[in-house]
């Protein structure tokens, strides 16, 4: 486990900042009527935004150089994670703090705002739902998350899209026990969207789901855990 760690929060004045035009060809999407549109910026107030918008902190974590200048890079020496519109930047409590600095240097040159509620060179702290302790090692469940579960209702009475948020509030507790969940959670969301275009009746009952059979197995164990729980 690296020394210390930063927590960002970054606030959604940081997704209205244009792309650079020359890597918008990385943001491309289909519109319902089959037409390929190009994005000049992330649309915050949707799913695939937040994805968007993980990719692109991913490339520069890793400093891929086609994307992102070797300038406005995070240092190879620190570990970035990105959930939604968080950050953590891990490693030693020196480089934490250098590549802390540069992330916030980034953010102001486009005029964009990070929350003032942050870590900086953290020892103890929470981060997506779980408390990490540098000091002893160690990752627990934070309490928030252990409310979280306390309040749902029971798996047999959840619909599929209320599956897949309790799927994903799991996320986080599988990473740590080290339990195969991840799977079974993009299965859901795959059903979750099959539900949905149905709805929308963009497809219909008989059209092809093109559904991986690894997937088709994981559906019928999930369903058997569900019809036991």
């Amino acid at each position: 486990m690296a020394e210390a760690a930063s927590c960002l929060d970054l606030k959604a004045s940081f997704f209205q900042v244009y792309l650079p035009r020359e890597t918008r060809h990385h943001f491309r999407c289909r519109v319902e009527d089959g037409t390929l549109v190009e994005l000049t910026r992330p649309l915050w107030d949707t799913r695939p935004a937040q994805k968007f918008s993980g990719l692109l902190l991913l490339r520069q974590s890793r400093e891929v150089t086609t994307v992102v200048r070797p300038l406005w890079a995070a240092p190879h020496w620190c570990v970035s994670t990105y959930g939604c519109d968080n950050i953590r930047i891990a490693g030693s409590k020196t480089d934490v703090t250098l590549c802390e600095a540069q992330v916030l240097r980034n953010a102001d040159s486009c005029h964009a705002t990070i929350g003032e509620d942050r870590e900086s060179g953290a020892t103890q702290y929470t981060f997506l739902w779980v408390q990490f302790d540098h000091t002893h090692r160690a990752v627990f469940l934070s309490d928030k998350f252990v409310r979280s579960v306390c309040a749902m209702s029971a798996l047999n009475s959840l619909a599929i899209a209320e599956m897949e948020v309790m799927a994903s509030r799991f996320l986080p507790a599988a990473a740590i026990l080290c339990t195969r969940l991840c799977a079974y959670y993009f299965f859901i969301k795959a059903v979750r969207r099959r539900l949905s275009a149905l709805n929308r009746r963009i497809v219909l009952e008989t059209s092809p789901a093109n559904v991986p059979p690894a997937a088709v197995g994981l559906g019928g164990i999930a369903t058997r855990d569900r019809e036991q729980s």
